[in-house]
């Protein structure tokens, strides 16, 4: 409307006619042009209605009674373009119609009969051309702005409702808009959040976040998976991706998620990998080392005796009598007893030995790193000092047990070279010196 304005005027200019009518004619289609520009979205389609036709009778009133009126009629073009991009088809057509049957009483004001005719078709075929192609441009950009709003409202919708927590920050690190997720995650209402900056809703993590979100906007490249714990020990997954604008990155995305619960789990898995650990390696019972970390044990110092040169010697031990200790006093004494015995063991073997019940009421001493020479003397005084400490009676519960043990011992390399070998000779040792308990009640 205001191209038709500047149109009427040029043309009343052309045809001498710059007088009134000209004039308030341009000042109404201004007018027009103004109040839909700063007013459009909040007029009513009535409005709309009244503009259409205040339009069509300005223009009648310029081709039917200006002298030179068949100049203003291409005017028509304008009101007809406008009608059929924002009005329904029924009345683009009937707007179509008056128009056209405007421009034909214009065109025969002035001109002969066959003049009128041909001027009529060409104006006619041109409003009729230009309200199909406006009506067809209207048409597809309504499939367009529908699909726009269903991908818009999917996206809305997923960003409302996604169980992760996404917001998006300006070049400022400004949270412009935030999901009920990330809200709940940072303890805060979402318009609590929303205005407020990185560094004034995380200030705990803030020197971290801070340079990281800075460089996905320099950059335009995303940082992922930043692991940050707050003030209540909650533990998130932050990751930056970049906003683009028109002249680069404009924002930054942010996506959190709440790892807590995965990081409960991951420290029970490892508490339990750590207790499966020590169930596969030790005596429930008397928490010694079982027999396979005392073979284990075994074939490393075999290992280190080979290249250095050193001595290893194995102790093999048996409790004379255990059997009528389960018969007379129970199962429940029994095992006291055993884990009693256990830590003599402990006490009487040095620092560095390896002390292991392999089953029952038999238990391996291990002495590695020894010298040649001297491993049969070191040997005698670990036994010698086991069998000292188990020379009183053990006190279990109410009762004391008076307990004998068999031991044997091998050497290596003087009584075998391997570690079946070893085991083998040191338990023969220990049954050719087996005894009988004696029991004190």
């Amino acid at each position: 409307f205001l191209a038709l304005g500047g149109l009427g005027l040029a043309a009343a200019a052309a045809g001498d006619d710059l007088r009134g009518p000209a004039l308030i004619a341009t000042t109404a289609t201004v007018a027009i042009s103004l109040l839909l520009i700063f007013a459009y979205e909040r007029l009513s389609r009535n409005v709309y209605r009244l503009v259409a036709v205040a339009a069509t009778l300005i223009i009648a009133e310029l081709t039917l009674f200006q002298p030179s009126g068949d100049h203003y009629a291409p005017l028509y073009l304008g009101v007809v373009t406008y009608v059929s991009f924002f009005f329904s088809r029924k009345q683009a057509l009937a707007q179509l119609f008056l128009a056209i049957a405007l421009w034909a009483v214009a065109v025969a004001h002035v001109h002969s009969p066959g003049d009128a005719a041909q001027i009529w078709i060409l104006g006619a075929g041109t409003l009729t051309g230009a309200a199909a192609l406006t009506c067809s441009m209207r048409g597809r950009l309504l499939r367009a702005a529908e699909r726009a709003n269903a991908h818009q409202a999917t996206l809305d919708a997923f960003f409302r409702h996604a169980p992760a927590g996404f917001g998006l920050l300006d070049s400022d690190l400004r949270h412009e808009r935030v999901n009920q997720a990330l809200a709940e995650i940072m303890g805060h209402e979402r318009c609590e959040i929303e205005g407020r900056t990185l560094r004034e809703l995380a200030p705990m993590n803030a020197n971290i976040l801070e340079p990281l979100a800075r460089s996905v906007i320099e950059s335009g490249k995303p940082v992922l998976g930043i692991e940050i714990h707050n003030d209540q020990g909650k533990c998130h997954l932050v990751s930056y991706y970049p906003v683009p604008g028109l002249h680069g990155t404009v924002g930054v995305g942010t996506a959190v998620t709440d790892i807590s619960h995965l990081k409960d789990v991951e420290h029970n898995l490892e508490e339990t990998n750590r207790k499966l650990t020590v169930l596969a390696s030790t005596d429930e019972l008397t928490q010694l080392p079982n027999r396979r970390m005392f073979g284990e044990q075994l074939d490393l110092a075999l290992a280190r005796a080979r290249r250095g040169g050193l001595a290893v010697a194995v102790l093999c031990l048996d409790l004379d009598g255990f059997k009528e200790v389960n018969d007379s006093l129970g199962h429940a004494y029994g095992d006291r007893t055993l884990v009693e015995v256990a830590n003599l063991l402990r006490a009487g073997a040095r620092a560095t030995d390896v002390v292991s019940r392999v089953g029952g009421d038999e238990f391996v001493i291990l002495l590695a790193d020894l010298d040649v020479q001297d491993a049969p003397g070191l040997a005698q005084t670990v036994i010698d000092r086991i069998r000292h400490l188990l020379a009183d009676p053990l006190p279990v519960d109410a009762v004391e047990v008076r307990v004998d043990v068999c031991i044997g011992v091998a050497v290596y390399p003087t009584d075998s070279r391997e570690a079946n070998g070893l085991l083998a000779a040191a338990d023969a040792a220990m049954y050719v010196n087996k005894r009988a308990l004696t029991r004190v009640a």
